[in-house]
């Protein structure tokens, strides 16, 4: 990505959102914005940041992961990012489908927790992330379009 590339954060509050965080000596010297939960963490994690809220519950409630492509796709197109990275959970599943439609580069990054098979996001946009990213060996030897690069936290 170039310098003036604008980038996409979108996870959910909690440890997701603590990973994309970790990442801070990459995604700091680009433009960027987020998109996650209205939740207290949040609201003190990304004071200085331009940050959207996104709707939860999210994949298991079809009502807000509809109410989550209407907002993916309203932001995609106002904010007109580079690349769109993702920890998940949910929220990250209507922002890598819709970029891929615009054609943004995507990555997703598995959670640390999934050592042994992938979370339920992940399954979801495996197969159209331009990279996916995995913190545990085990699980790139496993899916053959995984990459793993060590651990974040």
């Amino acid at each position: 990505m170039n310098d003036n590339a604008k980038i996409c954060l979108v996870c959910s509050s909690g440890g997701h959102l603590l990973e994309l965080l970790s990442l801070k000596d990459f995604w700091s010297s680009y433009s960027r914005f987020w998109v996650t939960f209205e939740k207290d963490d949040v609201a003190f994690l990304l004071k200085t940041e331009v940050v959207y809220f996104a709707y939860h519950p999210t994949i298991r409630n079809i009502k807000n992961f509809i109410k989550n492509m209407l907002l993916a796709f309203k932001i995609l197109k106002k904010e007109s990012p580079q690349c769109v990275i993702s920890t998940g959970a949910g929220v990250g599943v209507p922002f890598i489908y819709l970029a891929k439609l615009f054609k943004i580069k995507t990555i997703y990054i598995e959670s640390m927790t999934r050592v042994e098979k992938l979370s339920l996001t992940g399954r979801l946009v495996y197969r159209v992330s331009d990279h996916f990213l995995v913190q545990w060996p085990e699980l790139a030897h496993k899916y053959k379009r995984a990459t793993y690069q060590g651990q974040i936290i």
